[in-house]
């Protein structure tokens, strides 16, 4: 057993260094994905070292990488296995080339291999290994006028950015609690009300994360598309409200049928009783919202799961109208109580994605009054 596995370890290592050559081959173009510490950046190492070997001069390189203690790891190891063929005995050099380029090296292989370092290191402005922000940077800051962006850009770091994001979000509160009407403040209490625990400024966080990955959409006319999209997608009536939905549901008994309801399931054992107080509370209820929250306790579980069973067998056997009579009021309620709940994600969405469209509107103004960019902005620019 343990000579199976040995063989089967090996022969995956086999496999991975001739996938590791194919990815690092210069001829062809490759994407490579894996997991951390799999082997990414030992590959792209390889396909740098294989270009310079092949003639590509240094400065024609260039390497990006997302973070910049990567973009250093990738430098170090380049001009690490590039000093250590300058100080390499010939076999050693040798075997090194043969495992890189999957062949044997010829004498010119050998001999550029040892040219290499110095010629990386006289390269006006080195081997190019570094960020995609520095790139589109660097990109940006040359062509200004083509890209849209103020000539002579500041680069906004993690710190001014929060920084002008939390006064731009100061900023759209103030405005929304000062008017204390219109579509603003309306959005705000919405998501206040839907925010869990207290978790407003996480939801409109996230909202700000979600929204600053893609372009949010701006006026009335595009968010009430938005909203309409939403409707659809979720199987929400286009024009219906949630204090429409819980009028309809609180109509799901007339209050005499409550009454008959509750003295049959009276009449029955303990679990039909426990039944009958939920009815009873949605009889005396004192307002549509707290009928069906009553009603939604004996129809549905605590996981809001229709029951599977609405009366006991012995009021089912002795009045059987009641339990076909509660099985199709409970299949009623159950679509309109999905569409409310529905109704309530919609409308917290739309609330966070109107006031997160304020917050980078203005985010977005104080941006270009002080003529910076953040690293989102160098990248979509």
């Amino acid at each position: 057993m343990g000579f199976l596995f040995a063989s089967k370890l090996d022969a995956a290592r086999a496999q991975t260094r001739r996938n590791q050559a194919a990815a690092a081959d210069p001829a062809a173009s490759a994407w490579v994905s894996a997991n951390a510490g799999t082997g990414k950046t030992h590959v792209l190492t390889m396909r740098v070292l294989r270009l310079l070997l092949g003639g590509t001069p240094p400065e024609r390189i260039l390497a990006l990488t997302y973070t910049k203690a990567a973009a250093a790891e990738m430098s170090k190891r380049v001009f690490a296995r590039l000093a250590g063929w300058v100080m390499s005995d010939e076999p050693s050099l040798a075997r090194t080339l043969a495992q890189l380029l999957d062949r044997a090296p010829t004498p010119a292989d050998m001999q550029r291999a040892r040219q290499l370092f110095a010629v990386a290191i006289e390269t006006p402005g080195g081997l190019k290994v570094q960020t995609i922000h520095a790139f589109c940077e660097r990109l940006l800051q040359r062509f200004p006028i083509e890209a849209g962006v103020p000539p002579g850009f500041a680069i906004l770091d993690e710190h001014e950015r929060s920084a002008l994001l939390s006064r731009a979000t100061d900023e759209m509160l103030a405005a929304a609690a000062v008017q204390k009407k219109g579509s603003l403040w309306r959005a705000l209490q919405t998501a206040i009300a839907y925010a869990v625990n207290g978790g407003f400024d996480n939801a409109l966080q996230q909202a700000l994360a979600e929204l600053g990955a893609a372009p949010a959409p701006a006026g009335e006319p595009a968010i009430a598309a938005a909203q309409q999209r939403l409707r659809a997608t979720f199987g929400v009536r286009p024009d219906i409200a949630a204090d429409m939905i819980i009028a309809q549901l609180s109509a799901t008994f007339a209050d005499d049928l409550l009454a008959h309801l509750v003295a049959a399931l009276r009449a029955g054992n303990k679990s039909d009783a426990k039944g009958a107080l939920c009815l009873n509370a949605a009889l005396v209820a004192s307002s549509g919202r707290q009928r069906v929250a009553a009603l939604a306790d004996f129809f549905l579980t605590q996981s809001n799961a229709p029951r599977e069973r609405l009366v006991t067998r012995k009021v089912s056997d002795e009045r059987p109208q009641i339990a076909e009579l509660l099985q199709v009021a409970q299949t009623k309620f159950v679509a309109l109580y999905g569409e409310h709940r529905s109704l309530m994600v919609v409308e917290a969405t739309i609330a966070l994605l109107r006031l997160g469209a304020d917050v980078l509107e203005r985010y977005s103004a104080a941006k270009a009054r002080s003529a910076a960019l953040d690293f989102e902005d160098l990248v979509g620019k």
